[in-house]
C-alpha cells in the first residue's frame, strides 16, 4: 500500500514539473515584479514593428529591410563605388534613438539639447551606444546592435524599396526636404569662450520633422550623426558580401549621415567619417538595428 502511495506521489510530482516547464522562462532580477523574459515575447515579422520598453510607457518603431545587393560608396577617396550584397534581412530604427527612449533604457539623460522627449539623444559615445544596445537586448530579448556601415547605407538609400537611381541624400536630391542641416537648422548665438567673438550654435530638432525615405525612415540625413559598428578604415573597390569592416582598431569608429551642424557635402548618403569610441558631441547620436537569421 505504501509503495502505491509513493508511486502515485512521484507521478503527481512529475506532472507538476512538466506543467511548470512549459511556462515562459523568466530571469529572476531579485524583484518578482521586474521579471523579464529570456526570449522575445514574439518574433519580428511585419514591415513595421512597434517594440515597448518593459516597465515603461515608451515604445519605438523598427522597419524591416529585406536582404539585397546595392552600390555602396561614391566619390569619397576612402569609399569608392563597389557592389555589396547583404544576405540577411534586418530591422533598423525608424528614427534616431530619442531622449525618451534613451532615458527609459539607461535611466539617465546625457543630451546637451534637452528640448523634448522626441528629440534625438545626443552627446553619446560609441561605447555608450553599444551599452544601450546591450541593455535593451537584456530588457526585450531582441538582439539589438548598432547597424553595420553597409546596413546603414543600404537602408539610407531605401533598401529593397530604393528608387531606380540613387539620391544624394536619404530620400531626395534636395537636402532640405529630408534633413535638418547647416542651412535650415534652428540656432542661437552665444560667445566663443576663447576669442569672445559671437558664436552661432545650430541645434537638433524633433525626429520626423522632415520627409522620410523610401523605407519610411526619418533623419537618415542630418539632425545627428549616427554611429555604426565598424572600425573606420578605407574601403576597397571589390564586391563584398555581408561586410562588417576590419576587426582590429582603425581610426576610430564610423559615423554616418551628417548633422544639424554639417553642410550639405558632409550629409551625402555615402559620406563617412570616424571618431574614437569615447568621443562625444552635441551632434552625434545613433539608431539601433536587429539582424535576422
Amino acid at each position: 500500500m505504501n509503495c502505491k502511495i509513493l508511486t502515485y506521489s512521484l507521478m503527481v510530482a512529475a506532472l507538476v514539473f512538466a506543467a511548470c516547464s512549459d511556462k515562459e522562462h523568466t530571469v529572476n532580477l531579485g524583484d518578482e515584479t521586474q521579471q523579464q523574459p529570456r526570449t522575445p515575447a514574439r518574433p519580428l515579422v511585419a514591415d513595421l514593428e512597434s517594440i515597448s520598453v518593459p516597465g515603461t510607457d515608451v515604445s519605438f518603431n523598427m522597419v524591416l529591410v529585406r536582404a539585397g545587393s546595392f552600390t555602396m560608396g561614391d566619390v569619397d577617396a576612402d569609399a569608392p563605388e563597389h557592389q555589396v550584397t547583404l544576405t540577411h534581412n534586418f530591422y533598423i530604427g525608424q528614427t534616431e534613438v530619442t531622449q525618451a527612449l534613451y532615458r527609459a533604457v539607461m535611466d539617465t539623460s546625457v543630451a546637451e539639447f534637452n528640448y523634448g522627449d522626441d528629440y534625438p539623444v545626443d552627446h553619446v559615445s560609441y561605447s555608450d551606444a553599444v551599452g544601450f544596445c546591450q541593455k535593451l537586448k537584456e530588457m526585450t530579448g531582441y538582439n539589438f546592435t548598432l547597424p553595420t556601415e553597409a546596413q546603414w547605407e543600404y537602408a539610407a538609400q531605401g533598401g529593397h524599396r530604393a528608387p531606380s537611381s540613387r539620391t544624394a541624400y536619404a530620400g531626395s536630391d534636395i537636402i532640405g526636404n529630408v534633413a535638418w542641416y547647416w542651412d535650415n537648422s534652428p540656432h542661437y548665438q552665444t560667445e566663443n569662450p576663447v576669442t569672445h567673438e559671437p558664436l552661432i550654435i545650430r541645434h537638433t530638432c524633433a525626429v520626423k520633422g522632415r520627409q522620410p525615405n523610401a523605407l519610411n525612415l526619418y533623419d537618415m540625413t542630418g539632425n545627428v550623426r549616427e554611429w555604426c559598428s565598424d572600425w573606420y578604415a578605407a574601403l576597397g573597390s571589390g564586391a563584398v558580401t555581408d561586410p562588417e569592416g576590419q576587426t582590429s582598431a582603425g581610426l576610430g569608429r564610423v559615423y554616418r549621415g551628417g548633422s544639424c551642424n554639417d553642410s550639405a557635402q558632409y550629409c551625402r548618403v555615402a559620406h563617412r567619417e570616424g571618431l574614437s569610441s569615447s568621443s562625444t558631441s552635441y551632434n552625434i547620436g545613433f539608431r539601433v538595428a536587429v539582424t535576422m537569421d
